[in-house]
């Protein structure tokens, strides 16, 4: 399994920055991060993970938010979805479900994020480990990422 060191690494690495934080508890869905943080919804960024025609992709999107499924097809020219179990998220990314971060991963696959995401200029997301979290600017989240901007919630 990989940890909130593997993604540490991974940003110090590529100059980017960000904080890593301890939460006072474990917190594994975006609106219960957002409670336990003090914090909107939408300034939770959840990974999301879809077998798009058979291949792993990742979309990340505000905490308030879901993913519109007919949108990501068009987006990213798919013809069939299926979000990926829990098992399936730990396999190929080395972490697990809700708390998934979205770099570091051990599988390469694309990612995308929704415009919706940067609209707040500090962002907090899934740290590798059910209790940490990762504080992080909006862009740089993209950059790290190397995401695309795109439009994909309802």
């Amino acid at each position: 399994m990989l940890s909130s060191v593997d993604v540490h690494n991974h940003l110090q690495t590529a100059n980017i920055p960000h904080e890593l934080r301890r939460m006072p508890e474990p917190a594994r869905t975006a609106e219960r991060a957002a409670v336990v943080l003090g914090l909107s919804p939408h300034q939770i960024i959840k990974s999301v993970l879809f077998y798009a025609d058979g291949k792993p992709v990742m979309v990340m999107v505000p905490g308030d938010r879901m993913v519109d499924y007919t949108k990501l097809k068009k987006e990213i020219k798919a013809s069939r979805l299926r979000l990926l179990n829990a098992d399936e998220v730990r396999q190929l990314t080395g972490y697990l479900i809700g708390c998934t971060p979205p770099v570091a991963l051990k599988t390469d696959m694309p990612k995308y994020i929704d415009i919706q995401a940067l609209r707040e200029d500090v962002v907090y997301t899934g740290g590798g480990e059910p209790e940490m979290i990762l504080k992080i600017r909006s862009y740089d989240l993209v950059r790290a990422a190397d995401a695309e901007i795109v439009d994909i919630v309802r």
